[in-house]
């Protein structure tokens, strides 16, 4: 799925959820590593309409705390951290005190698409804030026991596309892009 055209301080999340909504489990997805979400993860959260630009990737603190260290900071994006406290980051990503506050640094950062990546409690926020335009939303057909879920949103979205069914092993999930009505 192509990423649609979003225009900073407006952003998209990315999410993978389950039947129920569950995003994850003790910081961690509680589904196998999915190859063709982690893929289009990847694309859709660094590919740029312009040369040389780059997109902003914007998490909680324990989503970035559940990124293998090897691969944080996530490569080729701008990554803001959201966090009441001071923890300790790399050079180069963005410390941020809430939603507001990333949404301007990666704004004025000069990133040219800002994606909200995860978790729970900021994806709730996300997808009440006007500013937030698309939800990018894997769909598992498949329930897991977890502690953290994505909120209903369908009330304030509409299905504006969707790939054909995945299959990997046993999980099937489907890719869809929402928009805000």
């Amino acid at each position: 799925m192509e990423a649609a055209i979003v225009t900073p301080p407006s952003f998209a999340c990315v999410v993978a959820a389950d039947e129920q909504r569950c995003i994850g489990r003790d910081n961690d997805l509680p589904w196998p590593r999915l190859r063709g979400d982690v893929a289009h993860f990847k694309a859709i959260t660094t590919r740029t309409r312009q040369p040389g630009a780059h997109n902003a990737v914007i998490m909680g603190r324990r989503t970035w705390d559940s990124v293998p260290p090897r691969l944080r900071p996530l490569s080729g994006r701008l990554n803001v951290v959201v966090s009441r406290g001071r923890p300790a980051l790399p050079d180069g990503v963005v410390l941020a005190g809430g939603l507001d506050q990333a949404l301007a640094a990666a704004t004025a950062a000069g990133a040219e698409t800002l994606y909200l990546v995860g978790g729970g409690t900021l994806y709730a926020e996300a997808v009440a804030d006007p500013r937030c335009e698309l939800v990018y939303y894997t769909r598992i057909a498949a329930r897991f026991d977890g502690d953290s879920f994505f909120p209903p949103f369908e009330h304030a979205y509409v299905l504006e596309a969707a790939d054909p069914p995945i299959r990997e092993g046993e999980i099937r999930y489907d890719i869809e892009r929402w928009r805000r009505r």
